[in-house]
């Protein structure tokens, strides 16, 4: 083999490898879910969280971003400094009849304060051409009677 073809074949290499661990989340339902949550609760990014939803879950998504508009537009505002602790825990899952799987997720958030509270999420993701996408969630406080 010539220095070029295993330069050429090298690189090839490399950024095939790269395009395959760098393209974010395992097209599966818990996979488009945990990386949703990342970005929902732990990135604190609805309109990253919209490249990963469809249907409804589109739907709260955008009425969240325009609700929270005015303050994310604050010239002083810091979202780092108010990101919570956030652990989410995958504990249950039910195929649907349909391309539908829904998730239930233990999310705990903890405050910079200390204060320390649980919430559940439950997401539905649907394959839509192959790709899975989060077609509705919800959050319930786990304290609720």
């Amino acid at each position: 083999m010539t220095r070029n073809f295993k330069q050429l074949r090298f690189s090839f290499l490399f950024i095939f490898g790269f395009v395959l661990t760098g393209c974010g989340h395992e097209n599966s339902p818990k996979g488009v879910a945990e990386e949703f949550l990342f970005r929902y609760f732990i990135e604190l990014n609805q309109r990253g969280a919209l490249d990963l939803s469809t249907g409804l879950a589109v739907d709260k998504l955008n009425k969240e971003i325009e609700l929270t508009q005015s303050v994310r537009m604050e010239p002083n505002l810091e979202l780092s400094k108010h990101r919570p602790f956030i652990d989410y825990e995958l504990v249950n899952t039910q195929q649907r009849k349909d391309e539908t799987v829904t998730l239930f997720f233990d999310v705990t958030i903890e405050q910079k304060g200390g204060y320390k509270y649980q919430r559940e999420a439950v997401l539905s993701a649907t394959e839509l051409e192959g790709t899975w996408k989060i077609s509705n969630f919800d959050i319930f406080d786990r304290d609720r009677p």
